[in-house]
């Protein structure tokens, strides 16, 4: 004798096998909104590395002194050139060549002194921010300080 299922048996192995797969379905549909934010999370994180590298490392580009050749070491006359360069954000945006916006500040740990207020004229609320904040060692007129350099990336 043949082996035959029932018009109920196989509605019912029907019914589960699309509820499997549409419960499956909505749980990635549900996973794919939040494993890209957190992939464009990480991203703007390791921009914001790479570009706090270049500025504290790079003695062309960033705010090490040209002649000390040290690790970590800032100049203080480089800092205050940047922000002077950071009147124009645009000018400054080109200089570091960020693809995104970005906000820099730079501030003397002892004293609380702001040397560097780096920002876009008009600053929208992103929800997605990769932030970095670093200390320093600068130095100042033959006096080694710290400073605290925050950078956020957006």
């Amino acid at each position: 004798m043949k082996a035959q299922i029932s018009f109920v048996e196989f509605l019912t192995a029907m019914v589960v096998f699309i509820s499997f797969v549409g419960y499956f379905s909505l749980q990635v549909l549900l996973f794919i909104p939040s494993y890209m934010n957190e992939i464009k999370s990480e991203r703007l994180k390791s921009e914001a590395f790479q570009v706090s590298e270049l500025l504290i490392n790079d003695p062309n580009l960033g705010l090490s002194d040209l002649t000390q050749n040290k690790t970590n070491l800032l100049s203080a006359n480089r800092i205050r050139d940047f922000n002077t360069t950071c009147q124009n954000y645009n000018s400054a945006k080109e200089k570091i060549g960020m693809d995104y916006d970005f906000s820099l500040g730079f501030r003397d740990i002892d004293t609380g002194t702001v040397m560097i207020n780096c920002a876009p004229p008009s600053v929208g609320y992103k929800q997605l921010r990769g932030s970095i904040r670093r200390v320093v060692a600068f130095d100042d007129g033959g006096v080694v300080k710290f400073g605290e350099m925050v950078l956020q990336v957006w």
